[in-house]
Formats: C-alpha cells, structure tokens, sequence
C-alpha cells in the first residue's frame, strides 16, 4: 500500500512540474539555511559540556554597590583563599589572571621572540576544577613549583617544534623564568577557558599581596556534590563582611555563576578575561530566524496544495465513490508531503555543504564539514522531514479526505471558502515575516553606519599602539623613541598605561558634600596624549613633560565628567586638588572633552589620565601617530627600529581604529547573517508568491480571454490579477511594522548612543518589500494578459 501511495505522489509530482519545483526549491533552501543555523545553536548550547565536573563548577561574579546594575567576572585575589578556608562545601577554588590584566606577553625562548595572547597565572587547584589531558609531564599536580608552567600542544610545537618542551625554560616579559612541567592538549572550542599556558601564579608579581580592592581576579571554584549552592551563596556573600572590617569599604558583592551558564548568559558580564562569549539572545534571534524561513516554506507548500485542491478534487470524489476511506485519503495526500519533503531534505543536505561554508565566511564560526555528518544533524533532519511533512501536509490532507463525494464532484469545489480564506492569511503571515526582516536589515544597517561615523571625542585614525609591557623599564625605550620621533611620517609618541578599548584602573572621587562617591577610570599616561589621541582640551593644558625627581604631585588631566561632578566649570577645575585614591597631592591640571574610552554600547564615563613619579600602574603601550600616506615605510622603519633598540622583546603592534572596530563584531556578524538569511527567507516568500499568482492565472485563463474579447486592455487584466495579492501584501504590511519597530527598539536598547527610527525608513522599506511583491506576481499577470484569447476561451 505504501509503494502504491509512493507511486501516485510521484505520478503528482511529475503532473505539476512547476509547482513542484516551486515547492522543492523553497523546502530545499530552507532546510539548507537550516543546517547551518542548528549547528551553531547545538555548539553554542554545548559549551563546557566536556568537563566531568561540569554541574558542580562555578564562577564567583561581583556587583558593585555604587552600580548594582553591572556584573563583573572577576573579583579580588583574596576571595578564592577565603572561600577555601571558610566554606567547607567547596572542594577548591582557583584565580586565573591573565598577564597585564589582558595585555598579551612577550615570551623569549633561546635566541627568540614570540608574542602570547593566551598566558594565564593561576593556582594549582584549577587543575582539580577542570580537567585537562597532560600528553607529557605531570598531569596530577603540575604546578607543584612555583615557577613552573604547562603549554597546550599548540603552543608546544609553535615554541619548541617536534623538540620535547619539558625542562626548557620561557623567560616572561623580561622578568620570571618559568620552566615548563607539562603538556595538555588543546582545549575544544566550545570551553569557555582558552588558555595556551598557564603557570603558577607565585610566579607573578600580583601575588605577593593579598588583597580585597583590586578586583581583577578570574575565580572558579568546585563545589562537592550535593551542595545547597543557595547556602553557599549565602555563605560566600558573608565574606566580605568577615574581611572587610570598615563598612564604607565594602562596595561589592560576590556571586556564584554556573559553569553552564557562563558562555550563554555573559554578554553583560564586564571586567572577564574569557573571550568566547556568546549571547542567548543572538542564539534565540538565530534560531527565530530558522524556524521562520522553515514555517515560511511550509507556508508555500499549503498555499499551492490548497489552491490545486479545486483541481484534484474530482479526483478524489471519484477515488470516495468506489470505496476510498478517510484514512486511506489522508494518508496518500501525506505521501504526497513525505515524498516532496524528503526530495527537500536529500536536496537541502547537498546545498548545505555550500550554506555552511558561507555561514562561517560570514560570521566567522569554525563549523566543521563533518559536523553535516553527525547523529545531531541526521536527526535534525529526520525531525524536518516529520514536521514539515505533518505540517505542510496537513490541511489539503484533511480538507479534501473530510468532503463529502457529492461536494467533491461538483464543478467548483470549495470548503465553504475555508481554503481560500486560509490561503489568504497564510499569505499574510508569510509576508509579513517579511517585512519585518526587512525593516530590521535596514535599521541594523543605519545604527552600524552611524556607530562607524559617531565622534569619539578623540580621534583614533593612523594611531599605532605598540605593547611595551615586556619591556623592563620605561627607559629602556628612550633609543627607539627618540628615533622614531625624527621619521617624518611620525607626529606624536606618547606613552601610556592603556589605550581607548582596553581595560583601565577603577578608582573612587570623593567630594566632601556627595552623598556617595563617584566611580571613575584612570590611566597612567605621559604629556603626549592629548595630541596623539586628538583630545579636545577645554582648559589649562597637557600632563607635564617631565617630572623632577623630587616632585611628589600628582597630575591630573581630566575629561568634563569629573569636573562636572565636583561643581566646577572647566576653568575653575584648573590648579583644584582632587581625592582620587592616588595620594594627597593630586592636582587638575588640564580638562578635556568626553569621550567614548569604550564602545558605544556603554555611556560615557569619568575618566583620568595622570602623571607621577611613583605612579602605582606602569606604561604598557606606545601609542604612535603616524601619516598614513606611506604606511607600509614607515612600519619597516618602526619595526626594524624597534628589533634594534629593543631586542628581547616581541614586536606586537595593532592600530587603534581596527581595534575599536573588533568591539562590534557581535554586531557586525549578526548584520550579516540577518542580511543574508533574511534575504533568503524573503526568496522563498516570493516563491509562494509566484506559484500562487501563476496558479490563479492558470485557474482564470478563460475569464482573461473572455475578458480580452470584450475589450479589456492587457494592464487592466494584469491589474486585476495584480491587485488581489497586493492587497494582501498592504495587510502584511500593516501587520508587520509595529512587529518590526518593536523588536528592533529591543535591539538599540543595547547601545548606549543608537538611532531614532524614523518612520519615513521604516515606510521605504515597507515599499520595497510591496515592490518585490509586486515584481513577483507581475510576471504572470503580464504573461496572462497577452496570452492569445482564442486558446484561452478554448481552455477548460
């Protein structure tokens, strides 16, 4: 029975090559897209998954007082002691620094330079938190020395090729020599931790205090099974109470993050060295977008297989007459789905080895090809099948096997007018999907113009940042700038803590009348960045130039925030001492304009550079204005100058444009995949669209030519077959703007400094998508209008 089944639906499918076709090739795309869309939800949803000790691990977060509305991911490096000695249900807690608070390293193996992104300092339990798999050396404690280290196979063969790494010593930024102990393999891509090395945080200088105030300390930590993690929330929250004896000191609190929640749930999450973070609401955006381009193609193959209805149902009251059972008659119009909807998924499978790579292309995933070939994605495609086939396949099923055999056989069939009025509001669902796509890809595209065109407050173009934090002394780099500052396509050197972009120290301003003091960033810097950062000084001048030796002041230049916090206009801020947690003697003596240090997803916020002798945070960047009319000279000449005059350090450079530019690439990725699948997603909308315009040209053949007869014009006639789909796409229209402007008002509360939506965009996008509705359907109502009249009479 069911190869009888088989044989009619192909017999059917074969019968109406052109909306079969229509209907395979939007299934196949949109399982196509699909594939792609299900990888990257299931390996986002994987994350840390590998770990044993997975439903046990936490991270401690901190929320500040004075900003209950942050989440910080790192907390002072005397909490995981504490938490170790105090609260018995857990097992162990580790810190994970990574080197300069995020500054990458200048490793020097023999006679070489390498720069390392991925150097963490950590404590010997974290390899009792997590497991890693040693492939050499001690795996069970490898950090039982204090200056000893273990690298990744990766990092093995970049530093030591096919040599056996262990033993062999790595001098870090011209200060510790750490040897290494052991070798692990590389973490996958879905652990959130990404370390390359990790070496005993003895080793580093940060250990040797302890403290409660500096709060840049990545924690985890293993709580024994069976733990109340709300009892031990309780518990960890008292810490600070217990060590923190002056109550006005006490400006955060601690938290305790699933392991399984970090990756998904820590977009907002500031101050965490963990760099593959993702965001649940891009996950759920995402595989939004797939099952719309899914129900859309569904929504094509009900539309064409309720309007054929009237063409097949004689058949079937014929097939009711001699004895055809309900059952028998939905199961063969299910054949009918099945066979087209496996035809879609054997189809889509063979596109999607195209759709996967163009995804990665896009969005710069790392999805394998052989990931198309896993139980998840055969399953993935074993459920489209069933549900597409339920789906799609449900309403022409029992719409004609639910009629009577007298209704069937009558000339014009029709349920009431059910179908029809079904067709109809599938259509508007379809469409209005649609537009809304379409008015989210034009707004995505304005507020990524407008973030790219927004005023900093400074000006970050041929601003070259050169890391120094290997480099022993600040001293040691008079030669190479002295010499780069004689080349003539350079302006200004300036040195500095760290530039826009990059995290800087927090501090408190106090003011004797405030209710509460003001959270403010700080960066030790030299007289040279203002010019080379092209801030706008609104009063006084730069940082000194140079400082006595005996000079124990402080400098302060300070943008507009911070004076306007303290009462005073720009000029009045000038020679007034300042409480900023950097000694007694600290002085404004320059205020500058605000500006966005960070992305234009946060506000701006106050901020200072300072000058002082014994300043407690060093410089670990070089900032150089260049003239970007010779660039790659000029690199050459910087390059070579600073091999020369700085030879034990690796030359790591980035450009401060390209740098604020990687701060959006969330967005940047999600603009793209949007742009794309959307268009595809309107595609297939206009494929239904098609078919059922060409269906009802078909179905009025002799009414045009009758038409034709009596004089009516052939834009007459392709008006009136125009007229009755654009009617329905002025609905979708209405129904999917305020759908569109919501969601998208959702999408720009992200940034600090976005759009309006201007209604005049949101109307020319509207149109665009009534004037790709009306191409579509046009073709066939033109093709019927000058269709000859004699042979359209003669059609029955």
């Amino acid at each position: 029975m069911i190869t009888y089944y088989l044989k009619i639906a192909w017999r059917n499918f074969k019968s109406s090559k052109l909306f079969s076709l229509l209907n395979l090739l939007g299934l196949s795309v949109a399982i196509a897209v699909c594939i792609p869309l299900f990888l990257f939800i299931g390996k986002e949803r994987s994350f840390d998954s590998g770990y044993a000790n997975k439903d046990h691990i936490y991270r401690v977060n901190l929320i500040p007082h004075q900003k209950s509305d942050e989440t910080w991911g790192s907390v002072p490096n005397a909490v995981a002691p504490a938490m170790m000695q105090d609260i018995p249900e857990i097992s162990y807690a580790a810190r994970m620094l990574k080197n300069g608070f995020g500054t990458p390293a200048s490793l020097r193996v023999g006679q070489e330079n390498f720069k390392e992104d991925l150097l963490y300092w950590s404590d010997p339990e974290l390899f009792k938190i997590f497991d890693f798999q040693f492939t050499a050396g001690e795996g069970k404690n490898p950090l039982q020395e204090d200056n000893a280290a273990v690298i990744n196979e990766s990092e093995s063969r970049r530093l030591f090729g096919e040599a056996s790494p262990l033993g062999k010593t790595i001098i870090v930024d011209n200060g510790p020599t750490l040897v290494v102990r052991g070798v692990y393999k590389d973490l996958p891509d879905n652990s959130s931790i990404d370390p390359a090395m990790i070496a005993n945080f003895k080793s580093s200088r940060m250990s040797r205090s302890i403290y409660w105030s500096n709060a840049s300390y990545e924690t985890f930590c293993l709580l024994k099974p069976g733990s109340d993690i709300k009892i031990v929330n309780q518990k960890v929250q008292a810490l600070t109470a217990k060590y923190i004896k002056d109550p006005s000191d006490r400006w955060f609190s601690l938290s305790l993050q699933p392991l399984s929640e970090i990756h998904l749930h820590s977009a907002q999450v500031m101050d965490t060295y963990i760099s593959r973070i993702g965001d649940i609401k891009t996950v759920r955006q995402i595989g939004l977008l797939g099952l719309l381009i899914i129900l859309i193609a569904c929504i094509n193959y009900m539309n064409l297989a309720t309007a054929k209805s009237e063409k097949r149902a004689r058949e079937v009251g014929i097939n009711k007459t001699l004895g055809a059972t309900r059952k028998q008659m939905v199961l063969r119009f299910y054949a009918d789905t099945a066979l087209l909807a496996f035809l879609s998924v054997v189809t889509g499978f063979l596109l999607s080895f195209g759709s996967l790579f163009l995804f990665n292309s896009i969005s710069g995933s790392h999805l394998a090809m052989t990931d198309l070939f896993g139980l998840p994605t055969l399953l993935f495609l074993m459920v489209i099948w069933v549900l597409v086939t339920l789906l799609a396949g449900s309403y022409p099923a029992l719409l004609l096997s639910g009629s009577s055999a007298l209704q069937l056989m009558q000339k014009r069939f029709h349920a009431g007018g059910l179908d029809r009025v079904l067709r109809k509001a599938l259509v508007v669902v379809q469409f209005s999907c649609s537009i809304v796509l379409i008015i989210a890809i034009v707004i995505i595209y304005q507020q990524m113009r407008f973030v790219g065109n927004k005023n900093l407050g400074f000006k970050p173009d041929g601003v070259l940042m050169i890391n120094i934090s290997g480099v022993a002394k600040a001293q040691n780099l008079v030669g190479f700038t002295n010499e780069i500052s004689q080349m003539p396509n350079v302006r200004n050197v300036a040195f500095l803590q760290s530039p826009p972009g990059f995290g800087a120290s927090q501090r408190s301003l106090h003011k004797a009348d405030a209710k509460s003091d003001l959270t403010l960033y700080t960066c030790h810097a030299d007289a040279e960045v203002v010019p080379a950062l092209g801030l706008h000084l609104l009063a006084g001048q730069s940082l000194p130039k140079q400082l006595a030796k005996t000079d124990s002041a402080v400098y302060v230049l300070a943008n507009k925030k911070v004076v306007d916090f303290m009462g005073w206009t720009p000029e009045q801020a000038i020679g007034r001492k300042v409480d900023v947690d950097l000694g007694e003697n600290a002085y404004i003596v320059g205020v500058v304009d605000n500006f966005n240090y960070l992305s234009l997803k946060s506000p701006i916020e106050p901020y200072i550079y300072y000058a002082a002798n014994d300043a407690p945070e060093s410089f670990n960047a070089l900032m150089v204005k260049i003239n970007t009319d010779q660039l790659a000279g000029t690199m050459d000449k910087i390059q070579s100058a600073f091999g020369k005059d700085v030879p034990s350090v690796a030359f790591d450079y980035s450009f401060l444009d390209s740098h604020l530019a990687t701060l959006y690439n969330a967005d940047r990725v999600m603009q793209r995949t949007v742009l794309l699948f959307s268009c595809l997603a309107i595609f297939v909308s206009c494929l239904g669209l098609f078919g059922l315009s060409a269906f009802m040209a078909e179905q009025k053949t002799k009414e045009i030519g009758i038409r034709k007869v009596l004089g009516a014009s052939n834009f007459s006639i392709s008006r009136m077959l125009s007229l009755h789909f654009l009617r329905l796409v002025v609905l979708s229209i209405i129904i999917g703007i305020p759908i569109a402007v919501y969601l998208m008002r959702e999408w720009l509360s992200n940034f600090e400094y976005r759009i309006h939506i201007s209604w005049l965009v949101v109307a020319l996008a509207a149109l665009s998508g009534l004037l790709i509705a009306l191409i579509t359907v046009s073709y066939q109502s033109v093709k019927a209008s000058r269709a000859n009249p004699v042979n359209s009479i003669k059609t029955e």
